[in-house]
């Protein structure tokens, strides 16, 4: 008995250490000064190419999900590359104008900064371009990207397609801080 307290003595008092160690490092980390972003739209050109292939699953309802990793280079305001995860959940076969999101990461030799965007795709019978308009935010930041955090995004962009298959999607970026 008197063995078992004196672990359990010896593992608060280390838990103890450690968290003041811990503590006192993470006060030592140098600031990062942000980039001031806030006085106008970032403005972002993108073109994202598949990173795999799709997951199509026929749903039960005549409805079918839809998804797809992208991944490509962002040039503009700020020049990187960018992945994306863009999901459709859309009727068999899909209509010419149904929802779509995208989940979307943007890595510079700066940072990072992670959103998403919700809107529209449209693809009109007979044509091999779609045109996506969509709005999101800005959710999670580095710190020199820290004036935009929660920001609005807005895109426009086009997707091709040959044979009925998309092969990539280049469009306008635009982050503006609220």
């Amino acid at each position: 008995m008197k063995t078992l307290y004196t672990l359990v003595r010896v593992l608060v008092v280390a838990a103890v250490v450690l968290g003041v160690f811990g503590i006192a490092l993470a006060q030592d980390v140098a600031p990062v000064a942000p980039l001031n972003l806030s006085s106008e739209p970032v403005v972002l050109e993108y073109s994202l190419g598949a990173a795999g292939p799709p997951t199509i699953e026929p749903l039960t309802d005549e409805r079918m999900t839809f998804r797809i990793q992208g991944a490509g280079e962002v040039s503009g305001a700020l020049e990187g590359s960018i992945s994306a995860l863009i999901s459709e959940v859309t009727a068999m076969p899909s209509p010419p104008l149904h929802p779509v999101t995208a989940m979307f990461t943007l890595e510079t030799e700066d940072g990072t900064l992670e959103g998403f965007y919700a809107g529209s795709l449209y693809l009109a019978e007979g044509s091999d371009q779609a045109s996506i308009h969509g709005n999101g935010l800005i959710l999670s930041v580095s710190g020199v990207y820290a004036d935009l955090y929660l920001a609005d995004v807005h895109v426009t962009s086009a997707v091709q397609f040959i044979d009925g298959r998309s092969v990539g999607e280049s469009g306008t970026m635009t982050i503006t801080v609220r």
